[in-house]
């Protein structure tokens, strides 16, 4: 397993967080994002910091605000996109749901894969009122970081 993490093992902490940082934003900032490995990613990130590559404060906040600004991204794009597309029955149902639901809905969302890259473009699109899904945005990733960081974290110390 060490052979495998060489090269992060290896890698400047700085290296380390920026490249995280692009791949857990760029999840819900780019919808082709849905592929990308973010659950992999924070439990890497938590994996290193135990190992000592990387500090588990900073690598949590790293992930915070990659999630949170992603979700920004993606909320923007819905907002000046998502009329457009409300028009698909599927859509209108999925808005409906965020717009009933609110910040649980942007909360439970985070911890989904796939629908996490959805769910601010669909909360843009409704018009979700900006204050609230920042609320759920930043209280997902929260959430979200500090379970799967904590994940890798322990793993790493049972191996």
């Amino acid at each position: 397993m060490a052979s495998l993490l060489r090269p992060l093992l290896d890698a400047p902490a700085v290296v380390v967080y920026l490249v995280c940082a692009l791949v857990i934003t760029a999840e819900t900032a780019l919808l082709p994002g849905v592929v990308l490995p973010t659950l992999s990613t924070l439990l890497l990130m938590g994996f290193l910091a135990e190992r000592g590559t990387l500090d588990l404060g900073l690598a949590w906040l790293v992930a915070v605000a990659a999630a949170v600004s992603g979700d920004q991204l993606a909320y923007l794009e819905g907002r000046r996109w998502g009329p457009r597309s409300s028009h698909r029955n599927g859509w209108r149902r999925v808005e409906t749901a965020v717009a009933r639901y609110g910040v649980p809905a942007v909360i439970a969302g985070r911890c989904l894969a796939g629908v996490r890259t959805l769910v601010p473009r669909v909360a843009g699109s409704a018009a979700m009122p900006y204050p609230r899904f920042l609320a759920g945005s930043v209280c997902a990733a929260v959430l979200w970081a500090s379970a799967e960081l904590l994940a890798g974290h322990t793993t790493a110390l049972l191996l």
